[in-house]
């Protein structure tokens, strides 16, 4: 904000800027011994909104920078606070925000405090004190070095779990409120004694937080209804918190005005000035209380834990054990199969002591093992002080191993299911040699045990999925046209199949199939990015060959991608950007997926209808086309062969399987001709039989005779690769020989 105000001696000031820095985490750094908090960075956004209130507010946008949640690292604060101070004029205003935890050091005999940011590690501040954000880097560097007025409110909640973190929180407080000797530094700090939180749910803020939003908003206005900092610290203190907050007020600053009547806003602005954005937020999720926990806890998993996890001890089976150990903070852990009110350890670490766990495990063996399936995990407990968590893993028959983790971190504990759930999914993934795709395991495992996901889980999620798909590599599997001639028979064109590695022979199809457990968002995410991947990929692989002429190039597609603009948007910027002529590509319909509307949606007409129209409209302005995939499984039918401008079938192995094969192969050749038999097309469609190989029951005689002249398989020895290869002559020979039917 811009302005002008005369100083006590007459003169003009320079124009006055206002900045105000709100910090909030819930996440509290990198040790699990601070429980999550719930509300702290809703609560910086809920003083943003006050701060740049149209009607009320007196920060300009652009002038509040936000540090919350993963973002909030406390270098990146520490450099942005000591550029302001650094460029500040005696006319500013800065107003210093935090909601979270504070940590004093035990090693400290200082009477300092650490605001708890997303990345502070405790473990390395004995020998890096000044890896963290402290109070005195506050004071010191930036309020007393800040030449106009400045104000902190902290809202804290003490390290509780450290010893005397209460007492020692408390005289902090107390002594920087003494030592704050600037006449325009006022101070409003909150830290409560006791060792539980002081967040109230029936606020939806922290106790302080909530007081000062009522504050701001207008409780504490004077006659004119203007709220300073002075007046919004004395309406504070008497709404009798205990203790009561520690208040620091100086006669210059403290009357700084914070909010005004509504009509001031708009008469310092001018009348085009955009309105500060509304704010929208999705109903309450159950699992929205266990967000930062969750979010702590994947980053030990894949992250941090990785990292710092110590090797598995001499006798371990593959490192899990102890893996899921260090993750939680945990004592000890073990895998234990229970059998029949009996159990047996078949791995632990080094610290796990049957005889004294003994008790805890007779009862999980007699208690818990009997209904596995009711519940994803439980809790054993023994005496006032020792659990154990157990999270079955496989059940087979009365045989139910177990994953049991004895004592873990209290605020890992307290997040119930969700834990093992997360647990249970992670134990199935190598979280060392691929964490991006353990951790959308356990994500997609959460999803599908809870449903909805909170907003900030959901949006984890699909920036890792977009980091998992953009790690796929495209092949190119070649389809042979069958001929009774070696020199007939030829590579006809290539299909684009998904690998996580160029020699796998199989696609990753737990990674592929994420996309529908949530949703349309993620599956036109995946075919976006893969059928750009897939048409640059040819078009280099093409170049590569030296040959004359580009062979035509088939991908696959979900049916909820080809009704999204955005996908098809992607298509032709991608053709346009390989520079490949779009008759070249061949869009393969997914058999995975209905054609019908979603739940609540409604289409125009019948959904077979409704897909027609959508394909030809989209053939004739992209000029490609159209193949149905898999036909013989999932959601296949004639009547989807029939009614869709297809230019290709493409056959599932299955139906080579099937003991009515040849006649259900006649019935797909009758229906690829219907079209051309009626004039409506000058050519039947092609059938092409997917996945032959030598194993299949009919042979490729038998096929050609069918009028079928194009298979796909390993039967041709070439394998999917990165290139576009030729058959060998002996190849060639081979598969005609085999087409004639002497083989």
């Amino acid at each position: 904000m811009l302005s002008l105000a005369v100083g006590r001696l007459g003169g003009l000031m320079a124009p006055s800027r206002r900045w105000a820095v709100l910090i909030g985490v819930d996440q509290c750094g990198l040790d699990l011994q601070l429980p999550a908090l719930r509300f702290a960075e809703s609560d910086v956004l809920a003083v943003r909104d006050v701060l740049l209130d149209q009607e009320i507010g007196t920060f300009d946008d652009g002038a509040v920078k936000m540090f919350v949640g993963p973002d909030a690292g406390w270098r990146q604060i520490k450099v942005f606070l000591r550029d302001l101070a650094l460029k500040s004029e005696p006319s500013d205003v800065l107003f210093v925000y935090f909601a979270g935890h504070t940590l004093v050091p035990q090693w400290s005999d200082q009477l300092d405090a650490y605001l708890v940011t997303a990345d502070l590690d405790p473990g390395t501040l004995a020998r890096e004190p000044d890896h963290g954000l402290r109070m005195s880097f506050l004071k010191r560097d930036i309020f007393d070095a800040f030449a106009g007025a400045s104000f902190l409110v902290l809202d804290c909640c003490h390290a509780g779990a450290y010893a005397e973190a209460d007492r020692r929180n408390a005289k902090v407080l107390l002594s920087y409120a003494e030592a704050v000797d600037r006449p325009r530094h006022n101070a409003l700090l909150a830290c409560p004694s006791e060792s539980i939180t002081r967040e109230m749910p029936e606020y939806g803020h922290g106790t302080l937080t909530h007081h000062v939003l009522r504050a701001l908003r207008g409780a504490a206005g004077d006659e004119m209804g203007r709220v300073s900092f002075a007046r919004m610290a004395t309406f504070v203190a008497a709404q009798g918190m205990e203790p009561p907050p520690v208040h620091t007020a100086h006669v210059y600053g403290a009357t700084t005005i914070l909010t005004q009547p509504p009509v001031s806003r708009h008469d310092r602005q001018a009348l085009n000035s955009p309105a500060n954005p509304g704010i929208l937020r999705p109903c309450l999720n159950p699992l929205e209380d266990q967000t930062s926990s969750i979010r702590q806890l994947l980053d030990r998993l894949f992250r941090t834990g990785v990292r710092s996890a110590p090797q598995a001890p001499q006798g371990g089976r593959d490192g899990r054990v102890e893996f899921v150990r260090h993750a939680l903070d945990a004592e000890s852990a073990a895998v234990v199969q229970f059998v029949s009110g009996n159990f047996r350890i078949v791995d632990q670490t080094a610290q796990f002591d049957k005889d004294t766990l003994s008790p805890m495990l007779e009862i999980a063996a007699a208690d818990g093992a009997k209904h596995p399936r009711a519940t994803p995990g439980y809790v054993v407990s023994h005496g006032v002080s020792r659990r154990m968590l157990c999270v079955p893993l496989s059940i087979e028959g009365d045989r139910t191993l177990t994953l049991a983790v004895v004592d873990p971190a209290p605020a890992q504990l307290d997040m119930g299911e969700p834990l093992a759930v997360m647990l249970r999914a992670v134990w199935g993934t190598d979280p060392v040699a691929d964490p991006v795709q353990a951790e959308m395991t356990v994500l997609t495992a959460l999803r599908t045990s809870f449903g909805r996901l909170p907003i900030k889980l959901y949006d984890d999620a699909f920036s890792l999925y977009q980091q998992l798909i953009g790690s796929i590599v495209m092949v190119f599997e070649p389809v042979v046209e069958l001929d009774q001639r070696a020199t007939g028979v030829s590579v006809q064109s290539f299909e684009a199949l998904a690998r996580r590695h160029e020699r796998d022979r199989r696609a990753p199809w737990s990674t592929l199939r994420m996309a529908h457990d949530w949703g349309d968002r993620f599956v036109v995410e995946r075919d976006s990015i893969l059928v750009a991947k897939s048409i640059h990929s040819y078009a280099e692989a093409d170049a590569a060959t030296g040959r004359q002429g580009t062979k035509p190039l088939s991908v696959n597609v979900a049916v909820r991608s080809l009704l999204s603009d955005a996908y098809l948007h992607h298509v032709n910027k991608a053709l346009g950007e390989a520079g490949l002529n779009p008759r070249t590509l061949t869009l393969e319909i997914s058999e995975q997926d209905p054609i019908t509307p979603e739940p609540g949606e409604r289409w125009p007409q019948e959904p077979l209808v409704y897909f027609h129209n959508r394909l030809t409209r989209l053939a004739r302005e992209l000029r490609i086309s159209f193949a149905v995939d898999d036909f013989g499984v999932g959601y296949a039918s004639v009547a989807r062969m029939a009614e869709l401008p297809l230019t290709q079938i493409k056959v599932d192995r299955a139906i080579l399987h099937h003991p009515l094969a040849l006649e259900e192969l006649t019935l797909v050749t009758r229906v690829a001709r219907y079209a051309s038999d009626q004039g409506q097309t000058g050519q039947p469609r092609t059938v092409i039989v997917e996945g032959f190989d030598d194993d299949a029951p009919i042979s490729l005689h038998e096929i050609f005779r069918l009028g079928i002249h194009h298979v796909q398989g390993y039967f041709s020895g070439a394998i999917a690769s990165t290139s576009l290869p030729e058959l060998e002559p002996t190849v060639q020979d081979r598969i005609a020989s085999l087409v004639r039917g002497e083989q």
